[in-house]
């Protein structure tokens, strides 16, 4: 485990691990420095940027924390679209805590910083149970590396201006879809594409109806992420009730049974920015539906 502490931030670490590790009867740490409420921290880089992180900001960084023997977070295994962490910056919540050491750095700082295990699980992380695989007694480390410091008034512009880039790649790479499949339908006024291949016989299904659909569903480069042919029977729910996306529900709709169509549903009518599972953020996806059966709903009272 200790291989990949060693990696994040390689100088820092290499001196850590010596300066922790060595035999001394004079420090809890030795090499560390401790403030007045209990803190041990080191720095191993000191910038010349003088910008540190206040209460009501955000401090950019990357962050390791554990014990000599055990990685327990490493934020460089967050998914991307939550890389670099982005930290509210707060009052202490006891002293000597973690937030006490972030705010003792300037961007560009690496420091590592020894803190009471107990506290941490107990008072920073209001864990009711101490995890079995940590001494209670000993402390841990948090090897933070400060990247930058925002306010909430940059984050949001940062977030919005990645939500446009993203919405727009996600358009252009739709269109691109469209026109080489020679796609010519319009849209609904919701975004929904809906390519209609068998009619179907009978009422379109109602809100309140139940309704049985085999699938196939792709994203645009033609990876399938789901079917339910590969479970040999077809998937059931109730239509309009939210049990479903809203591009299925508006698609379904569309429908008679026995009838088919390719629904082609932008993110916003999907899983969104967000994605889910194999679905990546602001995917739009390609679904062949066909609605198998229709079970009509209960009656509405009179």
């Amino acid at each position: 485990m200790r291989k990949i502490f060693l990696l994040a931030f390689a100088g820092l670490i290499a001196g850590f691990f010596m300066t922790s590790c060595s035999p001394s009867k004079e420090s809890k740490h030795p090499g560390f420095q401790k403030t007045k409420t209990g803190l041990y921290y080191k720095f191993y880089k000191k910038s010349k940027d003088t910008t540190r992180p206040h209460v009501a900001e955000y401090a950019v960084l990357e962050m390791i924390y554990g014990n000599p023997d055990t990685v327990i977070f490493d934020s460089r295994n967050l998914p991307k679209a939550q890389r670099p962490m982005k930290i509210p910056v707060i009052r202490s919540i006891y002293k000597g805590d973690i937030y006490e050491g972030i705010k003792m750095m300037h961007v560009g700082d690496s420091a590592v910083f020894w803190c009471n295990a107990d506290s941490v699980f107990k008072k920073l992380f209001r864990m009711p149970k101490f995890p079995k695989f940590i001494d209670s007694t000993k402390d841990i480390y948090f090897a933070i590396k400060l990247l930058a410091v925002k306010t909430p008034q940059q984050l949001q512009a940062e977030e919005s201006a990645r939500m446009i880039k993203k919405e727009n790649e996600e358009a252009k790479a739709r269109e691109e879809y469209l026109k080489k499949h020679h796609i010519t339908v319009k849209p609904t006024a919701d975004g929904l594409y809906f390519i209609p291949e068998k009619p179907g016989k009978g009422p379109h299904p109602k809100v309140g109806d139940r309704v049985f659909v085999h699938y196939t569903g792709y994203l645009l480069n033609g990876q399938k992420f789901d079917s339910s042919y590969d479970r040999g029977k077809p998937f059931d729910f109730i239509l309009g009730k939210r049990q479903v996306i809203p591009g299925w529900d508006e698609g379904i709709a569309k429908l008679r049974k026995g009838g088919s169509a390719k629904l082609i549903i932008p993110s916003s009518l999907a899983y969104g920015p967000g994605g889910r599972g194999p679905i990546p953020p602001f995917a739009t996806l390609v679904f062949d539906v066909k609605l198998v059966n229709i079970q009509p709903g209960p009656k509405p009272k009179k």
